[in-house]
């Protein structure tokens, strides 16, 4: 299959722009950190926002986490299970969630979160001040390079920006189509909690700590991971200087900017890191650098194509889409945006570094929504769906390794909490892999988060068929999580195991006092995935040969799982009773299956 692409000509003074399928594309910088472009090598992003004549870059290292590793576990917590199961099964729902809520939240309610590194600043002189001309804002998905173009007077001026994996660096490229017109200063800021300083007559160097200061935090200590930022300037011709925290260059024909960062998590001595990061990529030319990150990446990418026939709009990326939400066929947007996802993924988790978050890299924010943390009901799975269907299973391991960090504290939380084997995460954790109950009942006490992330590491091995990856780390996690289930579930009176305190996470349903409820025994999203994970340790055992006995228990006890049972509306039950949904509009389930089967008659048996 061919490749389509568009071209988009501009005058002979810019060089020609041909935008790729395989590019997004803008005429305009961003107007927020939403319209930014990302940047990532797995462990440094940034957000590009493309402006002239001042460049806003919000950076990212995937460590600097507000907070400290601490035992959060609520002491009356494993007194306080049984009596919540009690009064769930009893129908007493309100008193059920008030006690859960007092005596099964962690202490402190909150974890800590993900924070900005903070921003690098760039205001260019000798720049016409009114918007610029021919202006073009790229990424460019098959090189993983933002590249910015634009004419000032009589000058045409050209950003490239890329994260390096090889060189752990982030690098600005400066041109200009006439000598000598590149000038700027440069800040490195944080909102609060970090100085910069100049740290040479070409650098400045940014050091700080993850600190939470907002309301919802209260009982965090004032500690967090501390960090370090270096800017290097490196220019052709003209003058380059630093005056207390700023940095300028002059009269240059180019210049090449390198951004390092590190924190104290991965080592004792981030300052160092810096430096040896920024000595060897500034050893080496521009070209060198650019060609070593485009190698590295393409290895990952360039392993998926995917077309469809019809030819992509010559526009930018955001009317193309204003015209597919007015109703216009654009078949080449659903291939871009396929190929950004996975663009996304290799940005954000690579080998080495930290998982994705709530955001990915990506964050702009002290105190972003829902902490940027790891959200394991959901979120953290959907970032990963993609790495082995979409051949990217390199980009797993960091998940992987987050699970490894979890299971110390989760065997803590699942032996104090609920005095049973094996390890629990529930639906948050952290770089620490914290494992508690948190936020409150309505979201925090879904203790099925280990055994949902266990079966990524199944799915791993079902694409790769790595037997020494099952034997030495799939397995050990699942049989591990299927523990804590055995111990976990009891019997719902009937003769079937249930889980429970627990929820289904973002529903609720209405009880007998007509009131919204989220907590209560065995809701079905559990059973989903005690089936699944029960069923892939005994598959796993059988392949490796090991456990029999242990694949009897568990054999035994998916047999007495829950059935699954339909609703009156005809849905799979989310409940083990059928109960209605107060967040729907009554009638509105009914009037859409009715619907459905008027314009879909089921056919007559033969």
């Amino acid at each position: 299959m061919t490749r389509l692409s568009c071209t988009l000509l501009l005058i002979a003074a810019l060089p020609a722009f041909a935008a790729s399928p395989n590019t997004l594309w803008y005429r305009q910088p961003a107007a927020s950190w939403n319209e930014a472009l990302p940047i990532g090598n797995g462990r440094l992003g940034a957000m590009v926002f493309g402006g002239a004549p001042t460049e806003r870059i919000q950076l990212n290292e995937d460590a600097v986490w507000a907070g400290e590793p601490r035992d959060r576990n609520n002491p009356a917590g494993s007194a306080a299970v049984p009596e919540v199961r009690r009064l769930l099964l009893a129908g007493n729902l309100a008193e059920a969630e008030a006690l859960a809520d007092r005596a099964i939240i962690a202490t402190p309610r909150r974890m800590p979160m993900y924070q900005t590194l903070g921003d690098l600043n760039l205001h260019f002189t000798g720049q016409n001040a009114a918007a610029p001309a021919e202006y073009i804002r790229q990424l460019d998905l098959d090189r993983a390079v933002v590249r910015v173009t634009y004419r000032s007077g009589d000058a045409a001026y050209t950003r490239e920006i890329f994260s390096s994996a090889p060189d752990q660096v982030i690098v600005i490229r400066l041109t200009c189509d006439k000598p000598n017109r590149i000038s700027f200063s440069a800040t490195l800021a944080r909102e609060r909690d970090a100085a910069t300083v100049a740290a040479g007559p070409n650098r400045l160097a940014m050091d700080g700590e993850a600190i939470a200061h907002d309301a919802a935090h209260p009982d965090e200590r004032k500690v967090g991971v501390k960090f370090r930022a270096v800017l290097l300037a490196l220019a052709d011709g003209g003058q380059t200087r630093t005056d207390g925290a700023g940095l300028m260059v002059a009269g240059a024909n180019s210049a090449t900017l390198f951004l390092a960062a590190a924190t104290n998590f991965r080592g004792p001595d981030p300052a160092a890191q810096c430096d040896a990061q920024l000595k060897a990529a500034s050893s080496k030319p521009y070209d060198r650098l650019l060609a070593a990150h485009v190698a590295d990446y393409q290895k990952f990418f360039l392993r998926v194509v995917f077309a469809l026939t019809g030819a992509a709009p010559d526009l930018p990326t955001n009317e193309r889409l204003k015209r597919v939400q007015a109703g216009a066929a654009d078949p080449q947007l659903a291939t871009l945006y396929f190929q950004f996802g996975r663009y996304l993924l290799i940005s954000s988790s690579r080998p080495g570094g930290m998982a994705a978050t709530l955001q990915g890299l990506w964050n702009d924010s002290l105190a972003p929504p829902w902490d940027s943390k790891y959200t394991v009901n959901i979120n953290t799975e959907m970032n990963y769906w993609p790495a082995e269907v979409c051949n990217l299973p390199e980009m797993h391991p960091p998940l992987f390794d987050l699970v490894a960090a979890a299971r110390p504290a989760g065997r803590i939380v699942a032996r104090k909490l609920y005095g049973a084997r094996g390890f629990v995460v529930h639906h948050n954790t952290d770089i620490w892999g914290d494992a508690v109950p948190i936020d409150g009942v309505g979201s925090g006490i879904w203790p099925m988060g280990g055994a949902w992330l266990s079966l990524d590491f199944w799915t791993h091995y079902d694409f790769t068929r790595d037997r020494d990856f099952l034997a030495k780390r799939a397995y050990p996690v699942m049989k591990e999580a299927a523990e804590f289930l055995l111990d976990y579930m009891v019997d719902d009176g009937h003769g079937h195991l249930i889980t429970g305190p627990s929820i289904s996470p973002e529903n609720s349903f209405r009880g007998p006092d007509g009131k919204a409820h989220k907590l209560a025994m065995g809701p079905y999203m559990d059973t989903e995935i005690s089936r699944a994970l029960f069923t892939r340790v005994i598959e796993a055992g059988e392949i490796l040969g090991v456990d029999a006995d242990f694949r009897k228990q568990v054999s035994a006890a998916r047999d007495r799982l829950m059935p699954f049972r339909t609703g009156k509306y005809g849905q799979l039950q989310e409940w083990l009773e059928d109960k209605d949904d107060p967040n729907k509009i009554e009638g509105k389930l009914e009037d859409m299956v009715r619907k459905s089967i008027e314009k879909y008659p089921p056919k007559p048996k033969e």
